[in-house]
């Protein structure tokens, strides 16, 4: 698919739009890599509980458009577009990662436009200089082992290339976003309103539990639950995830 709209204008995401017409309004964003159909479990979990549901394809990724830019602030555009294109006055959102950063700016700059928000191992940006310098060198040095998930994870990304589900565009732009310090973004966790759960990978995952747990602190309504799947929580430990996801959306 070709780009559409300005250069740093917001995109038409292709959304699958499921569930009860007038059940409560609940958006997932996937990752890097991914498209909405990685949530298909989760789906089929919520639809019998009356939510409404809103799974987009992000910019660059699946059926959505391609685009000569990426950044997290376009795609919280892109996102924000959506919810209001839908008329979504107060939103449930669950994001991944990527989809997860994305949740996180839409319930730090309009938090009375989400009521709960649930944040799947999503890495959190460095704090300051001196935190991206030291990210920046553990993933020069780290051994092999510890960048086995990042060797999976490209895989990943290849094969999706292959098929044509991802703009290899977006791959760069988005690893180095999360990479930038952004004191503003920790500071900003107080002013998220929603009931906020974050999920953390636990031991298998490259995302530290400390660093998530401490996220979880500054958010005024949040906590943290540890499930040791790695980085696809989802998608490892679909049942235990779904239950926990659907059970704190209600």
């Amino acid at each position: 698919m070709g780009q559409n709209g300005s250069a740093d204008g917001p995109l038409p995401l292709s959304c699958r739009v499921d569930g009860a017409p007038d059940g409560h309004p609940t958006v997932l964003l996937h990752s890097l890599g991914g498209t909405g159909r990685g949530w298909d479990p989760l789906v089929s979990a919520l639809r019998p509980r009356g939510h409404r549901l809103f799974v987009p394809d992000l910019r660059g990724h699946g059926r959505s458009p391609r685009a000569g830019k990426y950044s997290f602030e376009l795609m919280y555009r892109d996102v924000v577009a959506l919810l209001d294109r839908h008329d979504l006055r107060a939103v449930d959102l669950v994001g991944h990662s990527m989809g997860g950063h994305i949740a996180w700016l839409i319930a730090q700059r309009q938090p009375s436009r989400v009521r709960r928000l649930v944040i799947e191992d999503s890495p959190p940006p460095p704090r300051d200089a001196a935190a991206e310098a030291e990210l920046r060198g553990r993933g020069r040095s780290a051994p092999g082992g510890d960048r086995a998930p990042v060797i999976s994870l490209y895989q990943e990304f290849r094969d999706l290339r292959r098929s044509g589900g991802l703009d290899r565009a977006a791959v760069r732009p988005i690893i180095d976003g999360l990479r930038r310090a952004d004191p503003g973004w920790w500071r900003r966790l107080a002013e998220v309103t929603a009931e906020t759960l974050v999920i953390s990978g636990g031991l298998s995952s490259p995302v530290p539990r400390s660093l998530l747990a401490e996220v979880a602190r500054a958010v005024p309504r949040g906590r943290l639950l540890a499930i040791d799947a790695g980085h696809y929580v989802h998608r490892t430990e679909p049942e235990r995830f779904c239950a926990e996801v659907a059970r704190f959306l209600g």
